[in-house]
């Protein structure tokens, strides 16, 4: 089925023009359609869960923060709201206050109740496993899982592998028991975000509930953030003591995973966590 037949069938509207645009991923179109609306459309060819998936989870985040209202879903595309981009000068403290609401979003569970994917990579989520432990999880779910891939894919030495599994002897001492799961975007780095003229609108999420920490992560590898988006964020909920000293451990999952789908330039990133995880 086309992209117009899509539009068609989920909106019942004509597509009168469609322009790519360039998303990495999948295919992606800006539509104009007959009743004058712009859309924006995600389109895959070969038929699988992600975009149901990536609408399920920008429906639940967007019920807490800005998010493109969903159009319509099914397992060849997701169509979204179209978002004029515009200068807001409030744009980080506004990511952070809303980041900050997004993580008061509680769950019993760490994990979610369907896998997903963090950009290629698949991202397994303990579905039914019902994991109260984030050390638990975050080792059998999260680095683990990333570890064996790399090996796997030869990006590690053998000895760089038994490192990163001594990780694991670490993380009763950096993750207490009390960490509580909370909602997620799980992929926030700068171009996850787009500026509306009055607000954020998050995108691209690889969401779970977890320790909300792990979402600044990928703040710290490739910037974008500002003093503000921090600032703002421990107004409406600081951050724990400690907060510095867990980074690299979270960064590692990203790199990590960067390392499994970039290559072999990430390597000398993944062994600096290492290294400032004394392991």
């Amino acid at each position: 089925m086309s992209i117009e037949a899509h539009i068609e069938q989920h909106l019942n509207q004509k597509v009168i023009s469609k322009k790519s645009v360039s998303t990495g991923l999948f295919e992606a179109y800006q539509v104009d359609l007959d009743n004058g609306n712009k859309v924006f459309i995600k389109y895959q060819s070969n038929a699988n869960q992600q975009l149901i998936h990536e609408g399920d989870e920008l429906t639940l985040l967007g019920k807490t923060i800005h998010t493109p209202k969903v159009l319509g879903s099914c397992e060849y595309c997701l169509i979204l709201e179209w978002i004029d981009v515009a200068h807001n000068p409030n744009m980080q403290s506004q990511m952070g206050c809303e980041l900050a609401k997004l993580h008061r979003k509680n769950h019993k569970y760490f994990g979610f109740h369907f896998d997903n994917k963090i950009g290629q990579t698949p991202q397994p989520n303990g579905v039914g496993k019902n994991i109260s432990n984030w050390a638990v999880f975050y080792w059998e779910y999260r680095l683990l899982h990333q570890i064996e891939l790399t090996y796997q894919n030869k990006l590690i030495s053998q000895d760089e592998y038994q490192q990163l599994l001594r990780i694991e002897g670490i993380l009763s001492h950096l993750l207490n028991d009390d960490i509580k799961p909370v909602l997620l975007h799980g992929d926030l780095w700068s171009g996850n975000a787009l500026s509306g003229k009055n607000n954020p609108y998050f995108i691209d999420t690889a969401s779970y509930y977890g320790h909300r920490e792990i979402d600044f992560a990928l703040t710290f590898m490739f910037g974008g953030f500002s003093t503000d988006f921090y600032t703002s964020y421990n107004k409406v909920h600081p951050l724990d003591e400690g907060f510095n000293n867990r980074k690299p451990l979270y960064m590692l999952y990203h790199y990590l995973n960067h390392l499994n789908i970039f290559g072999s330039g990430y390597h000398v990133n993944v062994m600096n966590c290492v290294r400032q995880l004394n392991i």
